[in-house]
C-alpha cells in the first residue's frame, strides 16, 4: 500500500468528524517522524524518497475522501474545504520536512560535482591562456599545482590525468619559450656589440673630421681676421672723409636756411601789413554798405507806414492813434494782421 494510513478502515464521516482530521494527521506526523532515515547510503536515500511519496499518497487519499464528503454534504462544504486545506498544507509541510535532508544532500552533491568539473576546466583553460613570455608559463604551472592539490574524491583519476597532460604541455611550452628567449637574448647581445663597435668607429671618424675642420676653421678665421682689419681701416678712413664732407654740407645748409628764414620773415611781414590794410578797407566798405541798407530800409518802411497812416486817417482815425496801431501791427502785437514791407 502506498498510503501511510489504512484507508479501508476510514470513512469520510470519521475523518471529517470534529477533531478527526487533526487526530489522523497528528498520528501520521508522529509515525512518519518516528521512522529512522539515513541519507548516507543509497538504500537510505531511496527509503526517504519512498516515505515522502507515501505522505503525498496519504494526502491524496484523505483529500479524495474530502471531495466525496463535499459531494454528499453540501451544507458542510466550507468546513470540509477548510479541513482539506489543513490536510494539504500540513501534509505538504510534512512531505517537505521529510524530503529536506535528501534535497539538501542532492544540492550539496550537485555543487560538489560542479566544483570538481570547474576545477578540471580551469586546469585545461591554462593551455589556452595567452603567454607573452616564460614568466607567464611558470605562473600557469604554479596555478596548475595549486588547483591539483584539491581533494578530488571520485574525480581523482580524471583530475590526475588532466593535470599530467596540462603540466607536460606547459613544461614543453616553457622549454620552447625559454630557448627562444635565450636565443633572442644572445642575438640582442651580438647586435649590441656590433652597435657599440659601429658607434666607436663613427665617433673616431667624427673626431678626425672635427680636428680637420678645426684646423681649416682656424686658418679661415685668421684670414677673415686679416681681411676684417683691412676692411675696418678702410671703413674708418671713409668715415672720416664722409664726416668731413657732411660737416661742410651742414654748414652750407645752415647758411642757406638762415638766408631763407630771413627772406621768409620779410615776406611774412609785408603780407601781414597788406592783410591788415585789406581788413580795414573791407570793414569800412561793409559798414558803409550796412548803413546804406539800413537807411534804404528805413525809408521804405516809412513810406509804407505813411501810406497805411493815410488810409487810416481817410477812414476817420486820428493821426496819433493811426501811428500807434501801425506800430503795434509792425511789432506783431495785433493777432492775424501784419504789414508786408
Amino acid at each position: 500500500m502506498n498510503a501511510l494510513v489504512t484507508i479501508e478502515t476510514l470513512t469520510p464521516a470519521v475523518v471529517f468528524a470534529p477533531g478527526g482530521v487533526d487526530a489522523i494527521i497528528s498520528k501520521l506526523e508522529a509515525d512518519v517522524r518516528a521512522v529512522g532515515t539515513d541519507i548516507s547510503t543509497e538504500a537510505g536515500r531511496k527509503a526517504v524518497a519512498s516515505l515522502a511519496y507515501k505522505v503525498a499518497r496519504s494526502k491524496t487519499a484523505l483529500d479524495d475522501m474530502g471531495k466525496q464528503l463535499v459531494a454528499d454534504l453540501k451544507a458542510q462544504t466550507g468546513k470540509i474545504d477548510a479541513e482539506r486545506r489543513v490536510i494539504r498544507d500540513r501534509l505538504d509541510a510534512l512531505r517537505d520536512e521529510v524530503r529536506k535532508p535528501l534535497d539538501d544532500f542532492e544540492q550539496a552533491e550537485k555543487s560538489r560535482v560542479e566544483a570538481h568539473e570547474a576545477a578540471i576546466a580551469a586546469m585545461t583553460q591554462l593551455l589556452h591562456t595567452p603567454a607573452v613570455g616564460s614568466d607567464d608559463v611558470s605562473r600557469y604551472l604554479d596555478e596548475l599545482s595549486r588547483i591539483a592539490q584539491r581533494d578530488w574524491q571520485e574525480f581523482s583519476t580524471r583530475a590526475t590525468a588532466t593535470a599530467d597532460e596540462v603540466r607536460n604541455r606547459l613544461n614543453q611550452t616553457l622549454a620552447d619559450m625559454t630557448k627562444r628567449e635565450q636565443e633572442a637574448a644572445e642575438l640582442a647581445r651580438l647586435r649590441a656589440e656590433q652597435v657599440a663597435r659601429e658607434q666607436a668607429e663613427r665617433e673616431a671618424r667624427i673626431a678626425a673630421e672635427a680636428a680637420e675642420r678645426a684646423k681649416a676653421d682656424a686658418e679661415a678665421a685668421a684670414k677673415r681676421e686679416a681681411e676684417q682689419v683691412a676692411s675696418r681701416a678702410a671703413a674708418e678712413q671713409a668715415r672720416v672723409e664722409r664726416e668731413r664732407a657732411e660737416a661742410v654740407a651742414r654748414a652750407e645748409r645752415a647758411e642757406a636756411e638762415k638766408k631763407a628764414a630771413a627772406e621768409k620773415a620779410e615776406r611774412d611781414r609785408l603780407a601781414a601789413v597788406e592783410a591788415e590794410r585789406k581788413r580795414v578797407a573791407d570793414a569800412a566798405a561793409k559798414e558803409a554798405a550796412d548803413k546804406a541798407r539800413r537807411e534804404k530800409d528805413k525809408a521804405h518802411r516809412a513810406k509804407l507806414n505813411n501810406e497805411a497812416l493815410a488810409a487810416l486817417t481817410a477812414l476817420g482815425i486820428e493821426a496819433d492813434l493811426g501811428k500807434a496801431v501801425i506800430a503795434a501791427i509792425a511789432r506783431g502785437e495785433v493777432p492775424h494782421i501784419s504789414i508786408e514791407y
